[in-house]
């Protein structure tokens, strides 16, 4: 009996000593926000404006390309009361001197990040055709 008694106690035991710690934040998930070409989108008390698409040379799904391709897009991020920034966003291959970095924006409050461009071309003709939507994920600070 006093074996039962002693094996109990150390199942019990190295069951308690072996829970998950908890004190951990969870992990947060993305919220992503559409912003279509032209739009201007409030959050977390900015006015984030998808202005322009300066570049897309993303190869299309159907086509067999050389180069990489990539699309740059400036976008525009104003608080009342303050000058407004506008910010060139990356998205694929760089170039020299330039940063691959999707974060546009960093505040006190918040942190813009984009996420990525679509539509992804499946032909050129859908490049012109097709709306351009801008993906941000705003972070609070």
């Amino acid at each position: 009996m006093k074996k039962i008694v002693a094996l109990l106690l150390l199942v019990v035991t190295a069951t308690a000593f072996s829970q998950e710690n908890t004190d951990k934040p969870l992990d947060v998930p993305k919220i992503v926000i559409k912003i279509q070409l032209g739009e201007t989108i409030e959050t977390n008390g900015y006015s984030v404006t998808f202005l322009e698409v300066l570049e897309d040379s993303r190869c299309p799904t159907s086509a067999t390309c050389v180069w990489e391709g990539r699309v740059r897009i400036k976008v525009k991020i104003e608080e009342e009361g303050k000058k407004a920034v506008e910010e060139t966003i990356i998205f694929g291959k760089t170039q020299p001197k330039e940063q691959k970095n999707h974060t546009f924006f960093t505040s006190s409050k918040v942190k813009l990040e984009g996420i990525k461009v679509t539509p992804y071309p499946n032909t050129e003709k859908d490049k012109k055709e097709n709306g351009y939507t801008l993906l941000v994920c705003a972070y609070d600070n």
